[in-house]
């Protein structure tokens, strides 16, 4: 007789197919009414791309997708966004294939990144680092190492919802600020880090950056994020 333990995975796993068949479902639907391309400012920075990058409609100024009425928002490229998604394949950076994206799910092996709107001239992310690290013990917190092949300082701390997950943090530290934060989360289910989440900030259009990637590419955290600033670039109006 199956475990309950196991019962409880075959059902989330069940449940993931089912949410991801919904949402291909209204994404196709959504992609077929909408132009091709996706536009709009980010801090007055223009910024347009191929809807083939998008598995998720752009949020811009007035109500959120969970609102009734938010198609009514002004879009295109004179229409602020306040979060937009990229999805692509790695190392190609080419669109990624919406099927495998949302069947593979916290498991992509490609990169994807959301952009928002920086709000501050001056981005230190230890108030992120900390905030992730306020459900650890003291204890675990004075454990911090330095991994020299990453050039990345790193800690285990708790996760902030489920205490019995063991999460990774990492981080880069210049002249005492925190540019980069990597929070790698653990998966009961498959009982190993699953994704992990990079967060920084993408100066050139004033953008923070939400970066997510398998934790197999961990060591090519800054490949990664010297492409996504060369791709953002290429996608930029003058």
């Amino acid at each position: 007789m199956p475990s309950y333990h196991w019962l409880v995975v075959r059902s989330f796993l069940r449940i993931q197919r089912m949410l991801c068949c919904v949402v291909v479902f209204f994404c196709s639907v959504y992609e077929a009414e909408a132009d091709e391309m996706v536009c709009g400012k980010l801090n007055g920075h223009v910024i347009e791309f191929s809807r083939d990058y998008s598995m998720f409609w752009p949020e811009y100024e007035g109500k959120s997708s969970w609102e009734k009425g938010f198609m009514n928002n002004k879009q295109g490229c004179d229409a602020s966004l306040t979060s937009v998604s990229i999805v692509m394949t790695w190392p190609q950076m080419m669109p990624a294939d919406r099927v495998t994206f949302f069947t593979q799910a916290l498991q992509f092996e490609g990169v994807s990144i959301q952009l928002k709107p920086r709000s501050r001239s001056e981005v230190n992310f230890r108030p992120l680092l900390e905030h992730f690290l306020s459900f650890t013990p003291p204890s675990w917190k004075e454990q911090v190492r330095f991994d020299h092949a990453l050039g990345l300082f790193y800690v285990e701390g708790k996760n902030s919802v489920f205490s019995e997950y063991i999460n990774k943090y990492y981080w880069s530290e210049v002249g005492g600020k925190i540019p980069v934060v990597i929070e790698c989360k653990w998966l009961s289910q498959v009982g190993r880090l699953d994704t992990c989440e990079a967060t920084y900030a993408l100066n050139q259009i004033e953008a923070v950056v939400d970066m997510r990637f398998t934790p197999e590419k961990i060591d090519q955290w800054e490949s990664m994020i010297h492409a996504v600033e060369k791709f953002v670039s290429s996608k930029l109006k003058q």
